[in-house]
């Protein structure tokens, strides 16, 4: 199945030593799932920045629903980075959720969750659909001889999966990360040549989050 950036996103946060998707990872995912929805909408001609706000392009709605969501709201008007990664983020979970479920990767459980720091009540239903995508982020940290050489779409995963949370050790542990930090620096650079603002807007929403212990979606 050919994955959309916010779909990968998510199934970055599986941890398979765990068999779960862990609560520590699920923490600020709906603020990397709307960016990732905003590089897929540039990447496909679909919407544009100038560094500081973001506008449509064209007549036609996305064919994915979640990207259509977000590609409508920029139809009233130029948006800055930061409200667009932010304010919606609570909201960002559910309609990707429903697309992994609805091709089979994933299933929600019967029941309910007694507390948010048990995890999360979906369980990965086909590991390889996340076991590829933690594979092609690991590959491009970890064995790209010059990350600039990598296009943008490529670039995207990792530092969107990675940026401002080292919790995200499922995909690369701390050690690994120290390891390849020129890597990740080179990575990030890329990043923002090519979508200057999305990065910084990311990691702010995160740390204002994380200051007020919010960022659950």
């Amino acid at each position: 199945m050919d994955l959309t950036l916010p779909q990968q996103i998510y199934l970055c946060a599986y941890a398979f030593e765990k068999n779960k998707f862990p609560a520590t990872l699920l923490q600020f995912r709906g603020q990397r799932l709307r960016a990732a929805a905003l590089v897929e909408l540039i990447l496909a001609g679909q919407a544009e920045a100038d560094g500081r706000q973001v506008r449509p392009l064209g007549d036609l709605p996305p064919t994915d629903p979640f990207l259509a969501s977000v590609w409508e709201e920029l139809r009233a008007g130029p948006k800055r980075w930061m409200p667009l990664v932010h304010n919606a983020a609570h909201k960002a979970e559910k309609p990707v959720e429903d697309q992994l479920m609805a091709a089979g990767i994933v299933e929600k459980k019967a029941g309910r969750t007694l507390s948010l720091l048990t995890g999360s009540k979906v369980v990965l239903r086909r590991e390889e659909e996340a076991l590829a995508v933690q594979q092609a982020l690991r590959t491009r940290v970890t064995t790209t001889p010059d990350p600039s050489s990598l296009p943008l779409a490529q670039v995207a995963l990792p530092v969107i999966a990675l940026e401002s949370d080292a919790t995200m050790g499922v995909v690369l542990d701390r050690p690994e990360r120290r390891k390849y930090k020129r890597t990740l620096e080179e990575l990030a650079r890329t990043f923002d040549r090519g979508i200057p603002g999305l990065r910084k807007a990311l990691s702010n929403s995160v740390l204002s989050s994380r200051s007020v212990g919010g960022g659950w979606s």
